[in-house]
C-alpha cells in the first residue's frame, strides 16, 4: 500500500510541478548548459530526480540541450546521469526496500541524504557517466 501510495503521489507531484513551471526550467536549464556544457550531467541527474523518471528527463532536457548546441557526443556520453531516483529516499522501490527490510541494513539515516542507497547510486552514476564519456568520445 505505501508503494501504491507513493507512486501517484510522487508522479502527481511532479506532473503538477512540471506543467507549471516547464517554460521557466527549460529557460535557466538553458542557460546553464549553454555557458557549461559538462553540466549537462547535473542538470540530467537532477531533473531526472525531480521528475522521478529517466525517459521523462531524457524527453526534457536532450531536446533543450539540442537547441542550445551541446555537442550530442557529450548527451550521448552522460546518458548515465539521468538516473538520480537515489538522491532522495523517495522512490517507492527504495521505500519498499526499506519497508521490507526487517534486518534494519537498509534505512534512512538522520539526515534525508544519508541512506542505504546514496553511496552504491553516487558510483554507480559517476562510474557510468566517466566511461560513457570515454567510449562516445573514442568511438567518434
Amino acid at each position: 500500500m505505501v508503494a501504491l501510495i507513493s507512486v501517484y503521489g510522487v508522479a502527481w507531484m511532479a506532473d503538477s510541478f512540471f506543467d507549471h513551471h516547464i517554460k521557466l526550467l527549460k529557460e535557466v536549464l538553458g542557460q546553464t548548459v549553454t555557458a557549461y556544457p559538462w553540466a549537462y550531467a547535473l542538470v540530467a541527474f537532477f531533473t531526472s530526480k525531480l521528475v522521478n523518471s529517466q525517459a521523462a528527463a531524457i524527453a526534457i532536457v536532450m531536446p533543450m540541450a539540442l537547441s542550445v548546441g551541446v555537442d550530442p557526443v557529450l548527451i550521448i556520453g552522460f546518458i548515465s546521469a539521468c538516473y538520480g531516483y537515489f538522491f532522495l529516499p523517495t522512490y517507492p522501490s527504495d521505500l519498499a526496500c526499506i519497508g521490507f527490510d526487517r534486518s534494519g541494513t537498509t534505512k534512512i539515516g538522520k539526515f534525508v541524504i544519508n541512506h542505504s542507497f546514496i553511496i552504491p547510486g553516487f558510483i554507480g552514476v559517476i562510474s557510468g557517466s566517466f566511461v560513457g564519456y570515454m567510449i562516445a568520445h573514442a568511438i567518434l
